[in-house]
């Protein structure tokens, strides 16, 4: 039986980012709705993902690990709603579960950090770039194929306190975790999306409930963004569509244009970054355009790609 809607409970990793993301989300619930500050209980849970910090993420299971205690807690009725960065969530979710709502996507871009250097061009050859995101890593090796890419786990004040400590000689982070945690911005560290394309869902906070609960379905499509509901979603069917897990160098991107079209960018990198495929489809808004765009460019992908997308998906 769903949770009595006289208190929901929200269900987010405990790191300072995953508690500002929770306050973003509670704003958007009382503006939106009908609940009261008292009515929203917020339940941290550690996830497997930030218990375990010295192995890669894809070696140990990948991103599901960050929302792998979350979906568990929704499932045994623990929590109500889990709230997550999109870019963690799988491309498939445990089937008792849905994702029910997208928040407003923010500033998708990547973001270079050096307390030494002032763009990925400026870096010394052999310079050491900490990563832990294949994407990322093959993206750089594409352009700078000399860098050495190490793995930089942790949240995003560990991943600054090791860059500080020179333990690397930059990192990339997400330009919004950035924004959202109040760090400066400095204009010319955010990266262009010609240089490096986002990972899919990156920007938006994705809202996991349990299959079956209507109630709480209803509530969360108050504060849905349709817009980064259609895109998130084309990029997440893009990635199921090639089978892509978070070992595999993948891109995707798509966004609304000022005529009213959907773009979707994609780009599959082999892990080294010295072969890519990239893909470019468009479309007018509509109610398939999700499911359209996705399987052209998977379509694309599979054909035209075959045997690079059986390397770093197979």
């Amino acid at each position: 039986m769903p949770h009595s809607l006289t208190k929901i409970r929200i269900g987010t990793r405990a790191s300072k980012l995953a508690l500002t993301q929770i306050a973003e989300v509670k704003e958007l619930l009382l503006q939106n709705t009908s609940l009261r500050e008292d009515q929203i209980e917020i339940i941290p849970i550690t996830t497997s993902g930030d218990k375990i910090q010295d192995r890669n993420l894809a070696d140990i299971g990948g991103k599901g690990l960050f929302i792998k205690e979350l979906e568990e807690a929704l499932i045994t009725n623990k929590i109500d709603i889990a709230v997550h960065s999109a870019k963690d969530v799988p491309p498939i979710v445990h089937e008792a579960t849905q994702i029910a709502a997208f928040t407003k996507r923010k500033d998708a871009h990547d973001y270079f950090i050096s307390s030494k250097f002032n763009s990925i061009n400026q870096l010394p050859n052999g310079a050491v770039v900490g990563t832990s995101s294949a994407r990322r890593k093959a993206a750089l090796l594409r352009i700078r194929p000399d860098l050495k890419i190490i793995n930089f786990r942790g949240n995003v004040d560990t991943r600054l306190a090791k860059l500080e400590a020179q333990e690397v000689d930059a990192t990339i982070l997400a330009t919004c975790g950035l924004n959202r945690l109040q760090k400066n911005i400095i204009e010319k560290n955010i990266i262009p999306l010609e240089t490096m394309l986002p990972a899919a869902g990156q920007g938006c906070l994705a809202i996991q409930i349990r299959a079956d609960d209507q109630q709480n379905c209803a509530l969360v499509a108050k504060i849905n963004d349709i817009i980064s509901e259609i895109c998130v979603n084309t990029e997440r069917l893009f990635l199921r569509q090639l089978r892509a897990s978070c070992k595999s160098p993948v891109a995707a991107y798509c966004k609304l244009n000022s005529a009213g079209e959907l773009i979707f960018r994609t780009i599959i990198f082999d892990f080294d970054g010295s072969e890519i495929f990239a893909t470019e489809q468009k479309t007018k808004l509509s109610d398939n355009a999700s499911t359209e765009l996705a399987e052209l460019a998977a379509k694309k992908t599979k054909i035209d790609a075959e045997k690079l997308l059986a390397k770093i998906c197979g």
